[in-house]
């Protein structure tokens, strides 16, 4: 491979999915074009972003020429753009790590389902990215394959656990890549790099095939440079024909909450004030901003806690018998799940549903509720802790960016990241909608009409 192999001609600079089907269509580019930039991009970055734990070039190159050779009427609808994927994924002939040691030679023999609907839809897998070892941590600092970088700061984290997905659409390299969620591992790393996420609504995409976090909630989800593109790639995890449209959002009809309590007490003004400009730009759309009472699960991240590491001790086994080839941060995790009490775990499992009945009583009489992602825009890799409230900190291996986000996996429902803002010092922060169950395209038509309302169109950062 070598640099500036893509000559785009007019079309300009083909980075989002969307415009790279319009591209292919026109014959400006070909997918092996596109794979090779991807590829190029991906060791370009590598040094510092650390994105990717696996790059498949050779397998990649082969199957762009194959489509290439293929006739675009016998192509599937996405054929030639290329997708990273998160290592919790099984990919044939390929290693499933979740980025731990201790699954080294764990090599698939068949596609996880989610896979196999994204190869039919005609995407080009380059490789698996970087994540937090064993999606147990949302910052990516913690991996086998060692620590990942945020693409406007490559000294600042990208967030997690799917962090390398989140670094490797911010910096252009994909156009979008899949994730996994249950406690925010997607909405986080695209809220800390500047991307679209959606956590679907739990159950709604098997997770056949993936290296479990905690099988209660886990959670397939895509992470893309737009709405649009987000919402396609949603459609090919679910199966369904890429080319539904989205249409589109009828503001005056439209009733946005926002919540408060807990989703805004121990939030950073920078972020807060991001919050209520995005609830701005809903209102200056038509859409109708009311105020919500945040109160009462205060207690939702330890209750979270119970619920997940429980079962992600019961899920990783063998991990136990390989505490040398396990990182010292997820070997207490693992001991904390098997150890809880039965009792207090039952109380948790309990106390989630209130929780989840909680979030869904909010919903009455909105299309969704206006939250912030994280406390807090992307910490330097070397901070220990990240501040929570005047006063209270957390450790940042201890899920500390997912804060907010985690509550919502204890409800099921759908959530989804806007690339909102920017600090001053030029890091992205993420503001989140919350939708009703099955309703995603109520959300990614939400984020649609906030990219219109405002402008937005995706940038992305200088290459090494």
């Amino acid at each position: 491979m070598t640099e500036g192999v893509l000559s785009l001609g007019p079309v300009g600079d083909v980075r989002s999915a969307a415009t790279m089907q319009a591209a292919l269509a026109s014959g400006d580019v070909t997918c092996t074009e596109l794979v090779e930039r991807s590829l190029a991009d991906a060791e370009r970055w590598q040094p510092t972003l650390n994105a990717w734990s696996q790059l498949w070039i050779d397998e990649a190159l082969e199957e762009a020429r194959r489509m290439d050779a293929t006739l675009p009427s016998d192509r599937p609808p996405l054929a030639g753009i290329p997708l990273g994927v998160k290592d919790v994924y099984d990919v044939a002939g390929h290693e499933t790590t979740g980025c731990c040691e201790g699954y080294r030679g764990r090599v698939a023999t068949t596609d996880a389902e989610t896979i196999v609907r994204v190869r039919g839809a005609g995407l080009i897998l380059i490789g698996k990215t970087n994540q937090h070892e064993i999606s147990a941590g949302s910052t990516t600092l913690v991996s086998a394959c060692g620590p990942g970088g945020n693409p406007w700061d490559t000294n600042r984290m990208p967030g997690g656990s799917s962090g390398g997905s989140g670094a490797a659409v911010a910096a252009g390299i994909v156009p979008w890549a899949l994730g996994s969620d249950t406690g925010g591992s997607v909405r986080i790393p695209a809220a800390l790099c500047g991307t679209f996420a959606l956590k679907p609504t739990t159950g709604l995409i098997p997770i056949d095939g993936m290296l479990p976090h905690s099988p209660s909630l886990d959670c397939p989800g895509p992470l893309a440079s737009t709405a649009e593109d987000l919402w396609t790639l949603f459609l090919a995890l679910g199966g369904r024909d890429p080319h539904e449209p989205l249409g589109s959002a009828a503001p005056g009809d439209l009733r946005i909450g926002a919540l408060g309590g807990f989703h805004r007490d121990r939030v950073d003004d920078r972020v807060l004030a991001v919050v209520d400009a995005t609830a701005a730009v809903f209102e200056h759309a038509g859409c109708a901003v009311e105020p919500v009472d945040g109160a009462g699960i205060e207690d939702a991240r330890r209750t979270w806690a119970r619920v997940a590491y429980p079962e992600l001790a019961e899920a990783h086994p063998s991990l136990f018998d390989r505490r040398g080839a396990v990182d010292a941060s997820i070997l207490s995790l693992l001991a904390y799940g098997r150890s809880l009490d039965p009792a207090i775990r039952a109380a948790a499992v309990h106390r989630q549903k209130e929780i989840a009945t909680w979030y869904r009583e909010r919903l009455v009489g909105f299309d969704a509720l206006l939250v912030a992602t994280t406390v807090a825009p992307a910490a330097r890799a070397d901070a220990y802790e990240v501040a929570v409230a005047p006063g209270e900190s957390v450790p940042e291996d201890f899920v500390g960016p997912g804060w907010l986000a985690c509550p919502i996996n204890l409800s099921g429902l759908p959530a989804l990241n806007i690339p909102a803002s920017r600090s001053d010092e030029g890091m992205p922060i993420g503001v989140s909608l919350i939708g009703a169950e099955r309703d995603e395209r109520g959300l990614c038509r939400l984020a649609r009409l906030w990219e219109t309302e405002t402008g937005y169109r995706p940038s992305w950062p200088p290459a090494p």
